[in-house]
């Protein structure tokens, strides 16, 4: 509960360091991560488009030059069938145009997943166009007609400018694909500069951060620990004090009154024993009322016996009697709590009145004590003169007071706040965890 209600600004501890140190390192650990996971991913994409781009390439390459290959052999049928009349020549040639055929028929096959597969299929139209025709030019007997030749050289032509054009588009389409390529990587390493960059830029800002978390923590742990200092200097001082306090009352008050009861008792003469009997009443009475009183500033027997929203009353009317201020008491905790809690906070209430009474020079006091959220909110309202001026920082005062005030907060698991109050005053409030008797 009060780590939920003061996450970090309040008391520091070795966990709270850790913590801090925990938090700050893991964000540079998961930036660092997160630009290697980045450059990683990136790679992996170039890698896999690079190597899907280099088979790309080596297939064109190699359709590329089987498909030469078989512009010059449509070449060598067209030359054979113009030049040749031998029956076996034509026969071969016929062999060769089959063969020509299936090849390109493959290379369009094999062609279909490229960019340029319509191209490839228009080439395998025109090259069965050609065998058509050459064919027909080798069953045609005699001499053949100038019809039939212009013809063959046109379907010829036709291939060869196919061919022409499926190299060059490919040319071109490798030229782009590096260019491709080179922009990626281009674009990897900006992207990769840029993320590091934030990300070492980001890493350094945490780092920074965590190192004034950590001085900030050492700083508040000596703070802390001076603190203690003085908490254990104002325990010692205060019993000091409440021993020489003790002292002087017994001596002076009680040692007195029974040393009247003793005299009284030791007298020879018997006369006028009702007086005696009287003044001996009187002293034991007077005595009876100063133990009782030394037993309530020790600690008060309404607190045990009733709770704390008794006890506070009756300090207050003490209070109001003492000093002649009007205190107004509100509270909507009738309940009791656990004896450290209720004592804790009786005694940051009493503390906060004594300062009131000594120091705030004040007409009038408020006094509220609430439970919201599982938690106990006192709290101590006075018109007086307020804080001193160029007070800001109230709650890390020197004062003994204010120390052992906020000491007790803290052994309850809670925290102590002092602010100014308009136009003027000072309003102390104690926040602790409600813990149940």
């Amino acid at each position: 509960m009060t780590a939920r209600l003061f996450p970090f600004t309040q008391r520091i501890t070795e966990r709270t360091v850790l913590w801090g140190l925990s938090i700050g390192f893991g964000l540079v650990v998961v930036l660092l991560g997160m630009a290697g996971v980045a450059a990683v991913r990136d790679s992996r994409a170039i890698r896999r488009n690079s190597a899907g781009l280099v088979k790309e390439q080596l297939l064109m390459a190699r359709l590329l030059y089987e498909v030469q290959a078989e512009e010059d052999a449509l070449a060598h049928v067209l030359h054979q069938i113009v030049q040749s009349e031998d029956p076996t020549a034509r026969t071969r040639v016929l062999k060769d145009l089959a063969e020509a055929d299936r090849d390109v028929s493959r290379l369009t096959t094999e062609a279909a997943q490229t960019p340029h597969a319509d191209e490839w299929r228009r080439l395998a139209e025109a090259t069965q166009s050609f065998s058509q025709a050459a064919r027909q030019a080798i069953d045609h007997e005699g001499p053949l007609p100038k019809q039939v030749m212009e013809s063959l050289f046109a379907s010829h032509d036709k291939v060869v400018k196919l061919i022409h054009d499926l190299i060059l588009r490919s040319t071109q389409h490798l030229s782009k694909v590096n260019e491709g390529i080179e922009a990626q990587l281009r674009n990897l390493a900006d992207e990769s500069m840029l993320l590091l960059g934030t990300c070492f830029v980001l890493a350094t800002v945490f780092a920074l951060l965590t190192i004034r978390f950590v001085r900030h923590s050492i700083g508040r742990i000596r703070w802390q620990a001076d603190e203690l200092g003085r908490v254990s200097w104002h325990m010692l001082q205060t019993q000091e004090e409440a021993a020489r306090r003790f002292s002087h009352e017994l001596h002076d008050e009680l040692g007195q009154s029974l040393a009247a009861v003793r005299s009284n008792l030791t007298r020879g003469s018997t006369h006028d024993l009702d007086s005696l009997r009287n003044d001996c009443l009187a002293l034991v009475d007077e005595s009876i009322a100063n133990v009782r009183e030394l037993s309530q500033l020790l600690r008060p027997v309404i607190l045990d016996d009733f709770g704390l929203e008794a006890g506070l009353r009756w300090l207050v009317e003490k209070f109001a009697q003492r000093t002649r201020l009007k205190v107004d008491f509100d509270t909507s905790c009738p309940g009791r709590f656990a004896d450290e809690t209720e004592t804790h906070l009786f005694r940051i209430a009493q503390e906060a009145l004594t300062n009131i009474a000594r120091h705030a020079e004040a007409s009038q006091v408020k006094i509220r004590l609430t439970c919201e959220e599982g938690m106990i909110h006192l709290v101590i309202e006075d018109n007086g003169k307020g804080l001193p001026a160029g007070v800001n920082d109230v709650i890390h005062s020197p004062s003994l007071g204010m120390v052992g005030m906020r000491a007790r907060a803290r052994q309850c698991g809670g925290e102590l706040s002092v602010t100014p109050v308009q136009p003027h005053g000072v309003r102390i409030e104690a926040v602790v965890p409600e813990n149940l008797r």
